[in-house]
């Protein structure tokens, strides 16, 4: 009986057995590929963010926010001293009027809260009463005016010394006050 070496054998081709270890360069090409268009895609994506946050933190829209708080304390504010009425936003605070002159630094919420995310910047806030007839009138003694009035509430928004915005709004008193 011939043995012969199945290996040895001329008639038979010769398969060589392929290691299992790494990866062909075709794999790891496209593998390079993938993961580098997921990285571009995901930078873009967070550079375009950064610009569009830059915007609302930091620009006029921000100041127009800041000065907004102010303006719905001042619609929550009574024009008129009620008796036993605790202040209402912060200390000798209790009607539209005694806004005036006031500077809120770090700004404040409509709720009285500090907006402490915003710790350099400030509002000024002016409350003054001009003519119903000639708004560029200011009436120097309300209680004596015999006309109609509108109180004109201004808020100026800072930035450290850098001013942000000035934003004016026109209020009346309600007409259940005046009774």
């Amino acid at each position: 009986m011939n043995h012969t070496n199945p290996c040895n054998n001329p008639r038979r081709p010769v398969r060589r057995k392929r290691s299992v270890i790494g990866a062909t360069f075709v794999e790891v090409s496209l593998a390079t590929v993938i993961i580098a268009t997921a990285i571009v895609g995901a930078m873009s994506s967070v550079t375009e963010t950064a610009k569009v946050f830059h915007y609302f933190s930091d620009g006029p829209h921000e100041a127009l926010m800041l000065a907004q708080e102010i303006h719905e304390a001042a619609l929550l504010l009574p024009f008129e001293e009620v008796a036993g009425q605790n202040d209402l936003f912060g200390a000798n605070v209790s009607t539209v009027y005694d806004l005036d002159d006031r500077i809120y630094s770090p700004p404040r919420s409509a709720q009285y809260e500090a907006i402490s995310s915003h710790q350099f910047w400030k509002q000024s806030v002016e409350v003054r009463h001009v003519e119903l007839d000639d708004p560029s009138q200011e009436v120097e003694d309300p209680a004596s005016f015999a006309g109609e009035m509108l109180t004109e509430l201004k808020i100026v928004i800072h930035e450290g010394d850098l001013e942000k915005g000035s934003f004016t709004w026109w209020m009346t008193p309600p007409e259940n006050e005046d009774d």
